[in-house]
């Protein structure tokens, strides 16, 4: 599975992170313009899903923290921390070169 980070074309690439990663939780105009810009993405249904099942801060998938969090309820999802994943791929990935 591709990661946000790895999408080539999508709409946020090139804008100041800003926007997405607001200092406070607070809605401002640059997290609209950052939801704006998100909801032209090609990728808008790929990255809200990442975000959904990894916890995620900022503007993902056209959506808030708050937004996400309501959205996990109502589904039922249970978040992965981001470190937790990074230590299981490490892991699949040193098995697999001690393998060779």
């Amino acid at each position: 599975m591709l990661k946000p980070w790895d999408f080539v074309g999508a709409s946020c690439e090139g804008v100041d992170t800003e926007y997405f990663f607001p200092e406070d939780r607070l809605i401002t105009s640059e997290n609209k313009l950052a939801k704006k810009i998100c909801s032209t993405c090609d990728f808008l249904s790929e990255c809200l899903h990442y975000s959904l099942h990894h916890r995620v801060q900022g503007i993902w998938g056209g959506t808030d923290q708050r937004e996400r969090d309501r959205m996990r309820k109502t589904l039922n999802i249970i978040p992965v921390p981001i470190i937790q994943e990074r230590y299981h791929n490490d892991r699949i990935n040193n098995h697999r070169q001690s393998s060779l």
